[in-house]
């Protein structure tokens, strides 16, 4: 059984009439495309750089399971070093995370390369590029190959299972992650033709298209030269402004409608919003906040947390744990610390404080490590917080002295 990565074609950006735009980005195939072409696209870049961004910026930290359930960090074991802070000589932690992101987002696969050294038999990670990277699995033992082919040269190199740390996105059939350029093209060929359109638009001074016509029979010799003579005098920021002076009986006249009359505007938002709906990203992390308001802010960036980022999270942590961690028992795990992506004001924090505090499930310290505060001298972090002190009790009023009853 083989899997290899999915061919990706571009689809043709030429640009026409807009009612024959999405036509155009739906039906045309004859132009290729990289990932590194859809990167030209505002949108996707924005989308790709929201996640990569985010993920590498997250702490990344190997703990120790202990028989009463807590955990405590696993610093003695050479692998907390390389997740945490160096995962090989020349990158830092964030570049090679956000390398991974990038990988994932644009090829849905990333491979990673185990070096053995002095820190043991993973002492540094070499990424290596999806693009040159052939997968096979055997029908029987289901075991994995990778072969790699070295981006510009023609040498192969073929590394068994265990030594690629292999970190896959949705995975249809195989062991292959889909490819997220090749499931949205449709979505980013048309975003892209609408920028292109732009782009063509603005560098002929938003001028739209015209004909020239006379009443005159014009051989096609005297029509093309007519018309390279009005292409070199009158297109372009450049030319903006000339006067045309028209003879023989030739009459200009547009043929083509502005940008307002076709809706660009709205066009152009529906393309970034398919994008980003493609990559799972709320459109106010990419600048497009024509349905943001102040009162979901906070909601939504709950909804990034726990629906956009946090399956990114458990694929890298899923994929370290079975390609990197010991299966002896150990009790090894990795885990992303996402409590800075869930922080709210500083008001808000507080109040949230004083509610453990007061109910008895935080403590001082713990309140202090929350928000990066160095420990208070120990005669302070054995005072009770006024906050926890309890109120003194009311004192009890002497009881009313009896009166004696008349006659006694």
């Amino acid at each position: 059984m083989e899997a290899t990565l999915p061919e990706i074609k571009w689809l043709e950006t030429r640009t026409s009439r807009w009612d024959e735009l999405v036509e155009i980005a739906s039906t045309s195939q004859t132009h290729r495309v990289t990932p590194d072409t859809a990167l030209r696209t505002s949108a996707v870049l924005a989308c790709v750089r929201v996640l990569s961004e985010t993920v590498a910026a997250l702490p990344l930290v190997l703990y120790r399971r202990l028989p009463d359930g807590e955990k405590i960090k696993a610093t003695e074991n050479p692998l907390y070093r390389l997740l945490h802070q160096r995962p090989n000589s020349w990158q830092t932690r964030f570049e090679y995370v956000e390398q991974q992101m990038l990988h994932l987002t644009l090829y849905g696969n990333h491979y990673a390369l185990k070096v053995p050294g002095e820190r043991g038999p993973v002492s540094q990670l070499w990424a290596l590029h999806p693009a040159g990277m052939e997968v096979k699995q055997d029908e029987t033992t289901k075991e994995i190959t990778y072969k790699y082919r070295e981006p510009g040269t023609s040498r192969q190199i073929i590394y068994r299972e265990d030594q690629i740390m292999h970190t896959r996105w949705l995975c249809v059939n195989g062991p292959v992650g889909s490819v997220p350029i090749e499931l949205g093209k449709d979505a980013i060929s048309l975003a892209r033709s609408l920028e292109q359109h732009a782009a063509r638009f603005f560098q002929n001074n938003a001028t739209p298209g015209l004909i020239l016509h006379t009443d005159q029979a014009l051989p096609r010799e005297v029509r093309e030269q007519l018309r390279e003579q009005w292409e070199q005098t009158h297109r372009g920021p450049q030319r903006a402004g000339k006067t045309a002076i028209l003879s023989n009986g030739l009459k200009a006249e547009t043929i083509s409608q502005s940008l307002e009359a076709s809706q660009f505007a709205e066009l152009r938002t529906q393309a970034v919003l398919e994008i980003a709906r493609i990559y799972k990203v709320q459109p106010h992390k990419i600048q497009e906040l024509g349905r943001a308001t102040w009162g979901n802010l906070e909601s939504e960036q709950i909804s990034f947390v726990q629906d956009t980022i946090l399956p990114w999270l458990r694929r890298i942590e899923g994929a370290i744990e079975r390609d990197l961690l010991p299966d002896d028992g150990d009790e090894l795990f990795a885990e992303f610390m996402v409590e800075g992506l869930l922080r709210g004001d500083t008001m808000t924090r507080y109040n949230a404080y004083q509610i453990g505090l007061q109910n008895g499930w935080l403590t001082v310290p713990e309140v202090r490590k929350k928000e990066n505060l160095p420990p208070l001298p120990e005669p302070q972090q054995q005072a009770q917080p006024a906050q926890q002190q309890q109120p003194p009790a009311a004192e009890t009023a002497p009881p009313p002295a009896e009166v004696p009853a008349d006659g006694g």
